[in-house]
């Protein structure tokens, strides 16, 4: 039991702990000086008075400060969400990954296993024949030579070793879904972020406002979904156009079906990603592709619009269509193997 981190969880407890005070606290977890008994106590009481970005900064910066990073192309792009959104959806945002890359973006995609949901983007890239735990000094070569690189979260954030049980025993979102889309070690100059609140996207776009470097798309999916949904209106941020809603059905996609959009284990999900890659049109498809369509605009820098939105779509389809997504997959399989 550490003394001095008792009197974060106090200044937690009454709702007061300012940014130095954040820094110092997961410093002292990321160092591991730290009983996971308090770092659950600390984490839980967080998650329940309610996180700031000033608490997001101030971790952030200590978490930085450890990371194990990689060079990345000019543009490079991740498509990340927070995740904790309780939807246990299907792996859109790693589905779109390979979209984007089949269109010769490239994608450092950053992730881990799932730790608040039953299938994170490291599970399903496994089971599509993976190797999440490629040598980090391969994974620079292998955004250059494929395309696309997955960066499991772990080998880049080896001090996350102190709070990954803790974690998974909370079984809730955490301070840590928020950060860990800030936390690309590629530094990606793109980034399509979703979250799952309106605190949470507020305090994202307070700190991707203040970052003249970075170029993103963040959303706020329509009934806290941490990507772009089907269902109805999604809040929107990009920094030429502010804040906007967007709801699918002005250019006439069809409402989700909720089981062709619910995902399961590693392995179901995996096979609903070649599925639609190999044809099959559905509500993960249509998904997949607005999501996609998002990303490529937020690549080109293009004004978003309705008439812009539409033709973004219909070349997603059409990258799709050429079974690009499906060769990207197989290239990084065995890149990753190798």
């Amino acid at each position: 039991m550490n003394d001095e981190f008792k009197k974060y969880i106090n200044l937690v407890f009454e709702d007061n702990l300012d940014i130095n005070s954040s820094k110092n606290a997961f410093k002292l977890i990321m160092e591991g000086n730290i009983s996971e008994v308090q770092i659950s106590s600390f984490l839980s009481l967080l998650q329940k008075s309610g996180i700031k970005a000033h608490h997001v900064i101030g971790a952030l910066e200590i978490m930085k400060s450890k990371m194990i990073k990689i060079e990345s192309p000019i543009n490079s792009m991740d498509t990340c969400g927070t995740g904790g959104d309780g939807k246990n959806s299907l792996n859109i945002s790693t589905a779109t990954a390979f979209v984007l890359a089949a269109k010769g973006i490239p994608i450092a995609k950053h992730g881990n296993r799932a730790l608040t949901s039953k299938c994170g983007s490291a599970d399903v890239l496994g089971e599509l024949g993976i190797n999440i735990d490629m040598d980090v000094s391969k994974i620079e070569n292998c955004l250059q030579k494929i395309g696309i690189c997955f960066m499991f979260a772990p080998n880049h954030h080896p001090a996350m070793k102190y709070v990954g049980s803790v974690r998974q025993q909370l079984g809730i979102r955490t301070i840590f879904n928020m950060l860990g889309p800030l936390m690309n070690p590629a530094n990606v100059q793109n980034q399509l972020v979703g979250v799952y609140s309106n605190e949470v996207f507020d305090i994202y776009k307070d700190i991707f406002e203040n970052d003249d470097q970075k170029n993103v798309c963040l959303v706020l999916g329509y009934n806290g979904n941490d990507e772009i949904s089907l269902d109805g209106e999604n809040k929107v941020y990009v920094k030429h156009a502010g804040v906007f809603k967007f709801d699918p059905k002005i250019i006439d996609l069809p409402r989700s079906i909720d089981k062709e959009i619910t995902g399961g284990n590693a392995k179901y999900n995996a096979e609903r990603i070649l599925e639609i890659f190999r044809g099959k049109k559905d509500s993960f498809y249509n998904t997949v592709c607005i999501n996609a369509a998002f990303g490529l605009l937020l690549n080109d820098n293009e004004i978003i619009n309705e008439n812009n939105i539409l033709q973004a779509f219909r070349s997603i389809e059409e990258i799709i269509k050429s079974g690009q997504p499906l060769k990207v997959i197989e290239s990084l399989s065995k890149f990753s193997n190798y």
